[in-house]
């Protein structure tokens, strides 16, 4: 079924993109206490859930930790930003991220234990946020075509699991940022600008077939379809706050998640579609302010913080 997904504007969907869109290293915060965890992304059988994070003073790095938040371990340890992970549908790999070789970032990938670490994309300009196929045989990122993040212009590419046969499959003149695969493969979520304001949209996994989901005067970003492709996770500043909501796969029911939040990021259904895996900021709008991720039931119950952003 249909599923989308956002990427940053100015405010929040912080975990996503104020981390990491600079292909600049940040240090860790010395004097702060403040430690940044986001972006997280469960594997496959739900066991795990790969990060990615600053707590070790230096460059944001990938980690990954059991999903009850146990055994946080550091897997990637190179010059920029490692962030964006993400993991193939066997569960052996993650894709990523980085800049550690100069420029703009590109995307990686590595096996589920941080070894084998190799580079896919040559890109001139930004190229990341991936995400494998169902089948594990394409996929799907984004690349600014723009001549600088600021202004930017976002555009949906696919290609290959080898890094080949690159596409542009927006080939739209607005921003299109963060898609999602539909469970069966056949068509993508993704958040675009065209209507001014951030919508969701859906559209075939060859770029044809574009149709809006939400209609509203507020910004929706950060789409995930669930796994049975029924319901459709997000985010909004539609309560004055960014938070997350779910609502029906044709856009309709559209029911609040989270309550009283300063900033989600990206949420993430469970592999049995019962729980939302999310990043979140103590203050969106400060770059030093402890992130942090945190599990919550579909009906909005059951909050679990699984990480410490604030250092001892």
């Amino acid at each position: 079924m249909l599923s989308l997904s956002p990427i940053y504007r100015g405010v929040a969907i912080c975990a996503l993109a104020i981390v990491s869109l600079a292909a600049q290293p940040r240090g860790g915060k010395p004097g702060t206490g403040a430690i940044q965890n986001s972006d997280p992304a469960w594997s496959p059988d739900g066991s795990k859930i790969a990060f990615m994070s600053d707590r070790d003073g230096g460059d944001i790095e990938i980690y990954v930790m059991n999903a009850d938040g146990s055994h946080q371990t550091r897997l990637t340890n190179a010059p920029g930003r490692d962030a964006h992970p993400s993991w193939s549908p066997d569960g052996k790999n993650i894709y990523f991220q980085s800049p550690r070789d100069g420029g703009m970032p590109q995307i990686y990938v590595m096996k589920a234990d941080g070894s084998g670490q190799r580079r896919l994309t040559h890109n001139a300009g930004f190229t990341g946020v991936p995400l494998a196929s169902p089948d594990g045989r394409r996929i799907v990122f984004m690349v600014n075509e723009g001549p600088t993040l600021h202004p930017s212009h976002w555009q949906i590419y696919v290609m290959d699991a080898d890094g080949s046969h690159q596409k542009n499959i927006s080939r739209s003149p607005s921003n299109d940022q963060v898609p999602r695969w539909s469970a069966d493969g056949s068509h993508f979520l993704f958040f675009s600008d065209r209507s001014g304001k951030d919508q969701l949209y859906v559209m075939n996994a060859d770029g044809s077939n574009v149709v809006r989901l939400t209609h509203d005067d507020f910004n929706n970003h950060s789409g995930a379809w669930s796994h049975d492709g029924k319901r459709i996770a997000f985010t909004s500043d539609r309560t004055g706050a960014w938070e997350i909501f779910t609502m029906n796969a044709d856009g309709t029911g559209a029911a609040q998640v989270t309550h009283s939040a300063p900033g989600y990021g990206v949420p993430l259904w469970s592999p049995d579609d019962s729980m939302l895996l999310f990043g979140q900021s103590d203050a969106p709008d400060n770059d030093k302010s402890p992130r942090d991720i945190y599990t919550i039931r579909a009906d909005g119950t059951h909050l679990r913080r699984l990480t410490q952003g604030t250092a001892n």
